[in-house]
C-alpha cells in the first residue's frame, strides 16, 4: 500500500509539472512527421531524360536500360529538349547517346548537386544499354535469392523502432533525473528518513511513473502511425523492458550529482552513445563490434521484430529479459547510492 500510495502521489505531481509533457509533445511531433512528411514508401527511382541520336537503335537501348528499375527513363527528340525538361524538374538528370569517332559514346547532363553514388548509378544504367548492343554480349550475372520470403517494412514503419527507442524507452532517462533533482531541492529525499516510505519504494514509484508514461506515449504513437499492423503484446514487452532499463540508468547517473545542470553532460553523452546504434540499424553492412555491444543495437532490432508478420519471438523475449536484468542491476545500484547520499 505504501508503494501504491507513493506511486499515485508521484504520478499526480509529475502531471502537474511540464517535464512529463515533453514526452507527449515529442510523441505528437513524431506522429505528425511520420504521417504528413515521411511517405509510406519513398520512390527510389531517378527521373532520367534521354536523347538518342539518329543512326542508333534507340528502342533496343531503351528496352535494355529499363531493365534497371533504379531509373525512370523518358526518351526525347533533342539535347535541347533534355535540358528544358531538366530545368522544369530539378530532381531529374539527363543523358545523350550518339556516335563518336571511336564508336558509340554518351554525355551525362547533371543538375550540379548530384552525389557520387547518383553519378555512378547513371553511368551503370547507360553502360548496360551499350553492352547489349555489342554482338558478342552475353548475360553473365547470376542472381541468387537467399530468402524469398523475407519481410520488408514500409519506409514509414521502418523509422518507428528508433523513434520509439529515443522517445518512449530512453526519454525517461532525462525526465526521471529531473524529478529526482526537483525532490532534492524541495527536501523530499531527506524527508524519507523520517517517514515509513523506503528509498526503494520511492525509486520504484519513479520507475512506475516513467513506465506508465513511456507505455502510454509508445502505444499512442504506434496506434496512430501503423494501426493494428503490429504485435502489441510483443511491443508492450519490449517497451516495458527498455523503459525500465532507461529509467534505472537515469536514476543511477543522477545519484552522482546534486543538480540537473551538473548531470546534463553525462546524460547527454549516454543518449548520444545510444543513438549510434541507429547507424547500423539503417546501414546493416556497417556494424562494427563497438556498435553491436551498445544496448541500443539489439533493442532497435527487437522493436523492428514486433512490426513483422512473422517476428522472431525468441529474440524478442531474450532481448527483453536482458534489459530487465540490466535494469534491475542499475536499479539496485541506484538504491544503494541514494541510501549513502541522503544528505546530498
Amino acid at each position: 500500500m505504501k508503494l501504491l500510495h507513493t506511486f499515485l502521489r508521484d504520478l499526480k505531481v509529475s502531471y502537474r509539472t511540464y517535464y512529463i509533457y515533453i514526452e507527449f509533445i515529442m510523441a505528437l511531433i513524431i506522429v505528425a512527421v511520420l504521417l504528413f512528411v515521411v511517405p509510406e514508401n519513398a520512390d527510389p527511382t531517378t527521373k532520367l531524360f534521354l536523347h538518342v541520336e539518329s543512326g542508333i537503335n534507340s528502342e533496343q537501348i531503351l528496352t535494355s536500360m529499363e531493365k534497371d528499375q533504379s531509373a525512370d527513363i523518358t526518351l526525347l527528340d533533342s539535347r535541347e529538349e533534355v535540358v528544358l525538361a531538366m530545368e522544369k524538374d530539378r530532381a531529374s538528370q539527363g543523358a545523350v547517346i550518339g556516335e563518336t569517332s571511336e564508336g558509340m559514346g554518351y554525355e551525362i547532363i547533371l543538375q550540379g548537386y548530384e552525389s557520387e553514388e547518383i553519378r555512378n548509378m547513371m553511368e551503370s544504367v547507360l553502360l548496360a544499354g551499350f553492352k547489349t548492343e555489342h554482338p558478342q554480349y552475353t548475360e553473365t550475372t547470376t542472381v541468387k535469392v537467399l530468402d524469398a520470403d523475407a519481410e520488408r517494412l514500409s519506409d514509414r514503419t521502418n523509422y518507428m523502432p528508433i523513434l520509439l527507442m529515443m522517445n518512449s524507452a530512453f526519454m525517461g532517462l532525462f525526465i526521471v533525473a529531473a524529478y529526482v533533482f526537483m525532490d532534492k531541492e524541495e527536501g523530499t529525499i531527506r524527508a524519507l528518513t523520517v517517514t515509513p516510505v523506503s528509498i526503494r519504494d520511492y525509486l520504484l514509484s519513479k520507475v512506475g511513473v516513467m513506465l506508465f508514461t513511456g507505455l502510454l506515449t509508445g502505444l499512442i504513437t504506434t496506434v496512430l502511425v501503423v494501426g493494428m499492423k503490429v504485435n502489441y503484446l510483443h511491443l508492450f514487452l519490449v517497451l516495458a523492458a527498455s523503459n525500465f532499463f532507461g529509467t534505472a540508468l537515469g536514476l543511477f547517473i543522477a545519484s552522482f550529482y546534486d543538480s540537473i545542470i551538473k548531470s546534463m553532460g553525462a546524460l547527454y553523452i549516454i543518449i548520444m552513445i545510444m543513438a549510434f546504434g541507429g547507424v547500423s540499424y539503417f546501414m546493416p553492412s556497417f556494424s562494427p563490434l563497438i556498435i553491436r555491444i551498445l544496448p541500443s543495437y539489439p533493442l532497435l532490432f527487437a522493436f523492428r521484430e514486433v512490426f513483422l508478420e512473422r517476428p522472431d519471438t525468441g529474440f524478442i523475449l531474450t532481448t527483453s529479459g536482458l534489459f530487465i536484468l540490466a535494469g534491475a542491476v542499475f536499479f539496485m545500484a541506484a538504491v544503494l547510492r541514494y541510501k549513502k547520499t541522503l544528505t546530498v
